[in-house]
């Protein structure tokens, strides 16, 4: 089944003291696309966390949001700022002396001072990481696919439909380009006899006639139309990611419709192909959706 690019996916996962959350948010891209953002300390997890992505998306922008939430107790440590806190108490003695307070400075002011703690670097290595941090991330992408899964069945059904109005709309055409034919040899017939009786053989206008309402003649372009919708149907309900392959098939229905509007002598059948386009336009706006 087709997804859809759009989705949002969240997971967590708590393994050997290691605590992680991730988000996954997908939009429509040309290719798959990839904004990962990881803690400092675990830069050298992108590798292996664009490498679970691409498995299993083939097209669209993911932004990627991988936060550590805990971790062992033997690897918290705390890093105090004293050149800081120096700097913190020396300020407030020179604030009490020039506004004159007499309120001695304790502990519990210099505490309230931002920045004055900080955790200390710790090294990470991937391997005792990653079964935390992968978990997380399948869940959450797992999420994001059931979305994208979900947006893509509906998208298939409404393309369905319009499929099937178009391929309404080719047949209706199809039996008024016939009928346009036969009004516009009567048309250029009763001209002829009206205009140039007399003066030209018959025959050779009839069979001028007959080559000039050819070539105002749409059956070809029907015909490659009709061969088109088939082959994006085919691929519509195919297991296979076509995103792009319907969009090339769309843009061929469109030539051959424009095709069509340009040798309309009819206004009946300029309706129609008024029609098409419309419709041509929705299945190309939903196809932008698509994996």
């Amino acid at each position: 089944m087709i997804k859809s690019m759009t989705g949002y996916g969240r997971g967590s996962s708590s393994q050997d003291g290691f605590t992680f959350s991730a988000e996954l948010r997908s939009v429509n891209h040309r290719y798959a696309d990839f904004s990962i953002r990881l803690p400092r300390e675990l830069y050298s997890l992108e590798d292996r966390v664009r490498r679970l992505l691409q498995d299993q998306i083939n097209r669209g922008r993911v932004e990627v949001n991988l936060v550590l939430d805990d971790l062992p107790a033997g690897l918290r440590q705390v890093k105090v700022n004293y050149d800081l806190a120096e700097d913190y108490y020396l300020s407030l003695q020179k604030l009490a002396t020039r506004l004159k307070l007499t309120e001695e400075i304790k502990l519990k002011h210099i505490l309230q001072m931002p920045e004055l703690f900080k955790p200390a670097g710790i090294t990470l290595t991937e391997d005792e990481v990653w079964p935390a941090a992968g978990g997380a991330l399948q869940e959450a992408l797992e999420h994001l696919l059931e979305q994208r899964r979900i947006e893509g069945e509906n998208l298939c059904r409404d393309l369905t439909e319009r499929c099937g109005n178009l391929d309404e709309l080719i047949m209706t055409a199809a039996v008024r380009a016939e009928e346009a034919k036969d009004d516009c040899r009567k048309r250029m017939e009763q001209k002829f006899s009206e205009l140039l009786a007399g003066q030209f053989e018959e025959t050779r206008l009839l069979m001028e006639s007959a080559i000039l309402v050819d070539r105002m003649g749409v059956d070809e372009e029907l015909v490659r139309l009709k061969s088109h919708l088939e082959a994006f149907n085919k691929n519509l309900s195919g297991s296979d990611p076509a995103g792009r392959k319907l969009d090339f098939i769309a843009q061929e229905m469109f030539r051959e419709v424009n095709t069509i509007g340009s040798k309309a002598g009819d206004y009946r059948l300029t309706n129609i192909v008024v029609d098409m386009k419309a419709e041509l336009e929705k299945i190309r706006e939903q196809i932008q959706n698509l994996e």
